[in-house]
């Protein structure tokens, strides 16, 4: 399976992290150390969190995730990180692109 990179963001200091499917593993390219172990942190750890399932929007059901468990867990997680570790993901912007602005 191909690896799933997404663009990360501390205060205007981008980076990216690449997840690799087959063996479970991501690896963090940010150039501020701090930022970096706090994202490697995150990634290491499980998650507990309420999630939308059902047919409305207030339908929930508490999830505990390992974030590198799956594509699918790791996404999910990382709609969290931002207010865990104040590191965001910007979805929109394919990695290397800040590199251009």
């Amino acid at each position: 399976m191909e690896k799933f990179a997404v663009t990360i963001n501390f205060h205007g200091n981008y980076g990216y992290i690449e997840y690799d499917p087959d063996t479970k593993t991501a690896d963090v390219h940010l150039g501020l150390e701090g930022p970096k172990a706090a994202v490697e942190k995150y990634l290491a750890e499980p998650h507990t969190f309420k999630v939308a399932c059902g047919e409305t929007i207030r339908d929930f059901k508490e999830v505990t995730l390992q974030p590198l468990e799956s594509l699918e867990s790791f996404q999910l997680c990382l709609t969290r990180m931002w207010v865990a570790i104040d590191v965001r993901v910007e979805w929109s912007m394919p990695p290397g692109m800040a590199e251009n602005l």
